[in-house]
């Protein structure tokens, strides 16, 4: 009597390919479900939209910025820090505060321009060769890009509220260097040295935010070579390294 072969089981997506998360989902993904998000930034790197949109939104951040930021004032106020500054006369102050203030707007521009690319690429080269010299991860560049252009969402975030801050304050009274207080440094009076608002700065909420994902990102990266405990032991132990660098720099 013959038997019927019975059917083999199947293993819950081994036959079933992965749907790719599309551009938008990737940019939220990163934000809300980093572990799905960067599994499949992994597998498929990509950078270019996260980039984009947070170049235009940057841009609109400046314009409101110079909208509502009185920079003749600030520029003067971190000027009068300098006791060089006090001892020019009333007039060579105006010429020397001059320039700075009709540039002042436009390098604010230049800085939402380039600020996203900068910062995305600036961390890329840092933890690609952390990650590649410690964890012996041997990643690509562009996967490493691609993890850190989605790894900055959290600036987004910073930027929506920084508008929200300038518009519900009145003209003149935003300081550029403490538009959202979200960083120790906000608490830190204006008459403490330099290297402890640097220091107090450093425990920021968006920057932590940002290594958190950056760990999550490398780990999807190549879990085997830098399982999450590891890379989050190389993320904050190299961020701690450069904050200590400024620390030190703002000390001197």
């Amino acid at each position: 009597m013959a038997t019927i072969p019975t059917p083999s089981p199947v293993t819950p997506g081994a036959s079933e390919t992965q749907v790719p998360i599309n551009h938008i989902g990737r940019m939220a993904g990163a934000l809300f479900s980093p572990k799905a998000t960067f599994e499949d930034i992994a597998r498929r790197p990509s950078w270019l939209a996260p980039i984009v949109f947070l170049t235009v939104l940057s841009l609109v951040f400046c314009y409101v910025m110079n909208q509502r930021v009185d920079w003749n004032s600030f520029i003067r106020q971190q000027a009068e820090k300098n006791p060089r500054f006090e001892q020019l006369s009333d007039d060579q102050k105006q010429r020397a505060l001059g320039p700075q203030t009709k540039f002042a707007p436009m390098f604010a521009y230049i800085i939402g321009a380039l600020g996203p690319t900068g910062f995305a690429l600036f961390l890329t080269l840092v933890f690609w060769g952390a990650f590649n010299l410690l964890a012996g991860a041997n990643l690509r560049f562009g996967t490493s890009f691609g993890i850190s252009a989605h790894a900055i969402m959290p600036s987004a975030i910073g930027s929506i509220l920084g508008m929200v801050v300038m518009y519900l304050k009145k003209p003149g009274e935003v300081d550029p260097e403490h538009i959202v207080a979200s960083n120790l440094g906000a608490l830190v009076s204006s008459d403490a040295p330099k290297w402890v608002e640097k220091l107090a700065a450093s425990a920021d909420l968006f920057w932590i935010w940002t290594l958190l994902l950056l760990a999550t990102g490398f780990s999807a990266a190549n879990p085997k070579k830098i399982p999450m405990g590891k890379a989050l032991g190389i993320t904050f132990g190299v961020y701690i390294a450069l904050r200590l660098m400024v620390v030190g720099w703002a000390a001197i």
